[in-house]
């Protein structure tokens, strides 16, 4: 057997190759973790823990004028099918856009705008390393964003 098929075969189903299930420390909630999540990012790089703070503010106010939930009413967990169908709001849910690097926050009902493509390219342009065409993601949105912007800043740069 060839040794990268045999990894695989071991870690098909952690977080090594997948990622099927999120956790979190057993010693922090889901809000704990989240904010945990996006003070590390914040050590980086606070532009894009900004990004990510004004997505969940807006998240949890549009949620506030819909069902009058209060940001600290919001649960640690809800139903994992309808967390999964895009219907709750959770802090599980919250924590998992970020894991997933979701720039656009797709995972919490967003769409790509124009102004998340400006802050996009803002920040490429800012942190030359932060996203390359390389970026591992499973946005093909987010992927084609970065590839051509890469492109035109090489083809600029030449």
């Amino acid at each position: 057997m060839l040794i990268g098929v045999n990894f695989g075969n071991i870690y098909c189903r952690t977080t090594a190759l997948g990622n099927l299930k999120t956790s979190k420390p057993d010693f922090m909630t889901w809000k704990e973790y989240t904010i945990f999540l996006l003070e590390s990012i914040g050590i980086y790089n606070s532009d894009l823990m900004l990004h990510y703070y004004r997505k969940i503010k807006k998240f949890a106010y549009w949620y506030k004028k819909r069902d009058n939930i209060d940001i600290g009413d919001i649960p640690q967990e809800a139903d994992t099918r309808l967390e999964n169908q895009k219907k709750v709001i959770s802090w599980r849910r919250i924590a998992r856009s970020i894991e997933k690097n979701d720039f656009y926050m797709k995972r919490l009902c967003f769409a790509q705008t124009k102004t998340d493509d400006e802050e996009l390219r803002r920040l490429i342009h800012k942190w030359d390393n932060l996203l390359t065409k390389d970026t591992v993601s499973d946005d093909k949105d987010l992927i084609n964003f970065i590839k051509k912007e890469v492109i035109k800043n090489d083809c600029e740069n030449e």
